[in-house]
């Protein structure tokens, strides 16, 4: 094996057409001199193409099967709750943990195994992080909040009214106490006492300073706020005694001041220098970021869709959020690429995904600014390395993990099960979920965004189905769902797939017996991810989320550039990564089963669940 040198810069939905578009307006100058420098082609990513699912195929050139992350929310069997794939949990004397979810070697792991250094920022599904392994580490997308959730930040009104319409983000009123003063108490994380349960809570009081601005104190943080400006990150401390405390950080906006006050709080995100779970590794690496680069954003997904969905903020608040995400990883990202020699380099920028969901539909040109922007970073990396001898510049992939597309209907995928004699429920309602079935007569249930499960006898909690049926219910089931036409006469699935077809390895058991490959324009409803369902099988969607990639693989490619020349990979896919960057496939280690938890874990599973703002 040679020497390890290389540099992964990952574009989370970066999508083909779009840049091939771009590139023909002459828009895409320094990814088109590195295409015709080096390659370029479009890549091929997992089935599903799950930003968490394909990621994780990246870093182990593995398919699902080995390993073991399928969907979004996976489900377990034995009592069929749904669960983040990305923050499984196991008990412990202290209470809930998590567990990797997934153990399966990556090429940065494989890296660190042949003595060169490797460094992963911001990749999918690496929290929590794994002290014993001698990788670097931020992790991204599956980061938790400070309560262990996946983040749903607050509203703070001094009106109920706006308060009463949110669905997902906390609400809190804001009391006067004076001409242009208000108080109200911030909830934090819960602390188990001899007594119950404790919520530790930071007083906040804010005081209008004229018709622009306000100033805010928030425990022991005081701000100065101008009107829909976000504050800098602010670090907050929660005391449950005189000498014990919790840290969260977050970023305030204050978003009107008449006719009335509204505070906007980011969810209360970890703080890595106090981090209540292994947050990223080493705790030197992340400390000397943090103190002298400075402070970002430590959640999965920081960037609050879910505010902008519940409008809380505005488009403008919203873009900007994001781009100050953007340039605070580009700046860690940079001092990392300075003293970068030898060994593996890869980060995940991940902001111009949520902006194509929330903007592609209605505001193209939105997208095109933020294409030149990563275009743009393209061309500063490239200076950098051009400044090297060209002997000793890494070899530099540029990929993305899908692309994207139209997402004009919602599936609700148990409601066709419903109306196709499949799902049987005990009482008929316009909406509901798994508690509402009656699996003494239900033959299969969705559970994920590309997911369907049979009520498999002697693996379900209560199946039905034998082993000597289960082959015919899934081509019967295929057939139904390839012959289903939607409001728009085309078909509302593309291709389904048997789970034998498409997965192999050591967790072919716990995979979904039915894959789902969704035709362009239409994609699984939030309610269909969590086993729930609507009054009609499909909805015409008008959310802000206007787009999406949760379909057939084949119609959202993803891209592969390199500045070498590799004639050899005409149609790259995850499973060339590890022998391009490490210069070999990887073995396949054992990963855990899909988790089993108490009941008392079930309620917080189903809790967290609520807080899934971007499904």
């Amino acid at each position: 094996m040679g020497k390890i040198y290389s540099l992964l810069l990952g574009f989370d939905a970066f999508d083909p057409r779009t840049f091939e578009r771009l590139r023909e307006a002459g828009k895409m100058q320094n990814l088109a001199r590195l295409a015709e420098k080096g390659s370029y082609a479009h890549f091929g990513v997992s089935t599903p193409p799950q930003t968490e699912v394909s990621w994780t195929s990246i870093a182990t050139g593995q398919n699902p099967g080995n390993h073991g992350i399928f969907d979004f929310v996976q489900r377990i069997p034995a009592h069929y709750t749904p669960y983040p794939s990305l923050l499984p949990t196991q008990q412990s004397l202290t209470g809930i943990n998590f567990t990797p979810p997934f153990k399966a070697r990556t090429i940065f792991e494989e890296a660190t195994r042949h003595g060169y250094a490797a460094t992963a920022l911001w990749w999918p599904a690496t929290f929590p992080a794994r002290p014993e392994l001698p990788v670097r580490t931020i992790p991204g997308l599956g980061t938790p909040d400070i309560l262990g959730k996946l983040g749903v930040g607050t509203l703070l009104c001094s009106d109920a009214a706006p308060l009463e319409q949110l669905k997902k983000v906390q609400g809190i009123r804001l009391h006067p106490t004076g001409k242009g003063r208000y108080t109200a108490t911030l909830p934090g994380m819960q602390i188990k006492r001899r007594n119950g349960v404790q919520t530790l809570t930071c007083a906040l009081n804010l005081e209008v300073d004229d018709a622009d601005g306000a100033r805010v104190t928030i425990g022991e943080e005081r701000l100065s706020l101008q009107l829909g400006k976000w504050s800098p990150i602010i670090q907050l401390t929660f005391r449950a005694g005189r000498f014990f405390s919790f840290r969260a950080i977050s970023q305030a906006i204050l978003t009107s001041i008449s006719p009335h006050i509204s505070l906007y709080l980011l969810p209360l995100q970890i703080h890595p220098l106090h981090a209540p779970w292994h947050y990223a590794t080493p705790p030197g690496f992340v400390r000397n970021i943090w103190k002298g680069i400075g402070p970002y954003l430590t959640l999965g997904w920081p960037q609050d869709t879910t505010a902008l969905e519940e409008g809380c903020i505005t488009d403008e608040q919203f873009l900007s959020l994001c781009t100050s995400i953007f340039a605070s990883r580009e700046k860690i990202f940079m001092r990392q690429l300075d003293t970068f020699r030898e060994g593996l380099l890869g980060i995940v920028f991940d902001s111009l995904d949520r902006v194509q969901h929330m903007f592609r539909r209605d505001h193209p040109e939105v997208i095109e600014l933020w294409y030149e922007r990563l275009d743009a970073l393209v061309g500063r990396v490239l200076e950098r390395l051009n400044a090297m001898d060209h002997k000793s510049a890494p070899q530099l992939l540029v990929l993305s993990d899908h692309g994207f597309s139209d997402f004009d209907y919602k599936v609700h995928l148990n409601r066709w099960l419903i109306q196709n004699g499949v799902l049987r429920v005990n009482a008929e309602k316009p909406s509901g979920g798994l508690n509402d079935v009656d699996w003494s007569q239900s033959l299969a249930y969705a559970v994920g965004l590309n997911s369907i499960y049979i009520n498999l006898r002697h693996r379900e909690g209560r199946g039905i189905v034998s082993q000597e049926e289960y082959d015919r219910y899934r081509e019967q089931l295929r057939g139904q769902l390839t012959a289903w036409r939607g409001m728009d006469g085309k078909a509302v699935v593309q291709e389904v797939w048997l789970k034998e077809e498409i997965y192999h390895g050591a967790y072919l058991e716990f995979a979904p017996d039915l894959v789902l490959g969704y035709a362009p324009g239409y994609r699984a409803s939030a309610e269909t991810g969590l086993g729930q369902w609507r009054e009609t099988a499909l909805e015409p969607n008008r959310d802000h989320w206007g787009a999406d990639h949760c379909i057939h693989p084949q119609e959202v490619p993803g891209v592969f550039f390199c500045n070498r020349k590799l004639a050899h990979l005409t149609s790259p896919s995850y499973v060339d990564i590890p022998p391009l960057v490490v210069g070999r496939e990887l073995e396949i280690e054992e990963r855990p089963p899909t988790p089993r938890v108490s009941a008392e874990e079930r309620e917080v599973l189903e809790e967290r669940l609520k807080g899934l703002g971007y499904l």
